[in-house]
């Protein structure tokens, strides 16, 4: 990655990283997405499943990254402590292959992001389904 790219990519708020990131996403560019998570950062796959680690991560998201999805954020909220950031945000996930009445869906995420020595901002704990990873009442 040349100098350019790096100074493209500094975070410098939890708001910043997701923001790159989702557009990351929506590029198809997965060594981007995986720069913007820590090395042991764990990712719910779906309720019950999650992936853990860069090359569990690589592979989730090359999956999904396939088929063409994309995310948008519809409205965040970040409560901030000591390096520490709560990432709530009610997004829309969009399945290019899927059936148009069932291709989007919005969930809520609850994500968890960690300030580096360096000052930008990494994800650690990733959680785009919220409260579904409860399960049923």
């Amino acid at each position: 990655m040349c100098l350019y790219d790096r100074a493209i990519m500094v975070t410098n708020s939890p708001e910043h990283a997701v923001q790159l990131l989702d557009q990351a996403f929506n590029e198809g560019d997965l060594a981007k997405v995986l720069s913007f998570y820590e090395d042991a950062a764990v990712v719910v796959t779906e309720p019950g499943k999650t992936a853990s680690g860069i090359a569990e991560l690589r592979s989730f998201f090359e999956r999904v990254m396939q088929s063409g999805a994309s995310a948008k954020q519809l409205r965040t909220r970040v409560l901030e402590a000591d390096g520490i950031a709560l990432f709530i945000s009610r997004w829309t996930l969009h399945m290019a292959d899927q059936n148009p009445d069932v291709a989007s869906r919005t969930f809520i995420a609850t994500t968890v992001i960690r300030k580096q020595a360096d000052g930008e901002w990494k994800i650690l704990i990733d959680n785009p389904f919220g409260p579904l990873i409860l399960g049923p009442e």
